[in-house]
């Protein structure tokens, strides 16, 4: 009878154990599918597109070094003018007196300089002689002043230009320094944008910036190359100055303050990557803190596994993607779809889809 009962205690045992491994590979199959991806360094990349201004190479006032009546004003307002074109002429009479009054001032010294250089220190005491050599230094100096005035009471173009503004009129008396022309040097036609101080705070003091400008409506885009970023934000918008430069021959209707749109990519110069998470990975905790579900696989089997709640720092990025700034490593596997519906511990199987794709998105 002992036996017996032996024989069926083992039996039983036997078919409840055959009925939790059946149990067992039941729930297994019920696991919740769940699709996975692999954090990744991705290039830290921005793309935006901007307002640009045509603005000349370099943009100057040109003024006379002398005060006095305008004379000749020659030049109109959008002109191009060759280097040393005349651009405006004082009334030189003034001028031509004080180079006179001066080459006197000077002969008179010299005189006085040869007589007591002839008598000699025997006759004429030595600081005479050495005052004399003075005066005629000083009068030397205004003699050479004069013929500097005289020189400057003419305009020249420093560089080939475009005049874009007359900023006195012909017969006016202007004082040295006085803006006369407006001039722009149009050797290299330049755009300038205002970045926002956002993309800095993201991208870092210097980042990197390839660009191309259209100048019309759905017309070509031209090749741009950076030039210079402003260092100082400007007062209205918290925005920097950023310039690039055409590379290639720029329309002839480019004229300085005309239109463009600036299509750039923006990344970090020293740039190592970054770690970019879709919003379907992200969940969010009851105090609202972003999350992400990390993947354990099971020992022996790494379709099943079990999910963690991790809590993330991010940061918009492009479209409906997000940029970890704090988080996991590269290299976890996530849950890279349908995060918010899980709860930490869940169990999940990888969903690979219809596909041989593993289970990445």
């Amino acid at each position: 009878m002992r036996s017996l009962t032996a024989i069926a205690l083992c039996l039983l045992t036997a078919i409840s154990a055959t009925r939790a491994a059946a149990q067992g590979d039941q729930s297994d199959e019920n696991l919740r599918p769940a699709k996975l991806m692999v954090l990744e360094r991705s290039a830290d990349v921005v793309n935006r597109r901007f307002f640009g201004r045509i603005t000349a190479r370099n943009t100057v006032d040109l003024s006379f070094r002398a005060g006095g009546q305008i004379e000749d004003l020659p030049v109109r307002e959008g002109e191009f003018v060759q280097q040393g074109d005349i651009l405006g002429k004082l009334d030189t009479a003034p001028f031509e007196r004080a180079v006179r009054e001066a080459r006197a001032q000077l002969n008179q010294a010299e005189r006085q300089l040869d007589r007591v250089s002839e008598l000699g220190p025997r006759i004429v005491p030595q600081a005479d002689i050495e005052n004399a050599e003075t005066a005629r230094d000083v009068a030397q100096v205004g003699y050479d002043d004069a013929l500097d005035n005289l020189d400057d009471a003419t305009l020249h173009a420093p560089f080939d230009a475009l005049i874009s503004q007359r900023l006195a009129d012909r017969f006016a008396t202007v004082a040295a320094g006085e803006p006369i022309v407006r001039a722009h040097d149009m050797s290299e036609i330049q755009i300038e944008i205002k970045a926002p101080e956002i993309l800095f705070r993201q991208f870092g003091g210097q980042p990197e910036f390839t660009a191309s400008a259209q100048l019309a409506h759905d017309g070509p885009l031209y090749p741009l190359e950076f030039r210079e970023l402003a260092a100082e934000a400007s007062e209205v918008g918290q925005s920097y100055r950023v310039s690039f430069a055409l590379t290639t021959e720029a329309p002839d209707y480019l004229l300085p303050g005309s239109s463009a749109t600036v299509l750039t990519e923006i990344r970090r110069a020293d740039d190592k990557g970054v770690l970019i998470l879709p919003a379907s990975a992200l969940s969010f905790a009851p105090d609202g803190t972003a999350q992400v579900m990390v993947f354990t696989p099971d020992e022996g089997d790494a379709d099943t596994g079990t999910v963690t709640a991790r809590d993330v720092a991010i940061e918009p990025a492009t479209g409906t993607d997000f940029r970890m700034t704090e988080g996991p490593d590269a290299g976890t596997t996530i849950v890279a779809s349908g995060a918010s519906m899980l709860s930490d511990g869940d169990r999940v199987r990888r969903f690979s889809g219809l596909s041989n794709d593993g289970g990445q998105p």
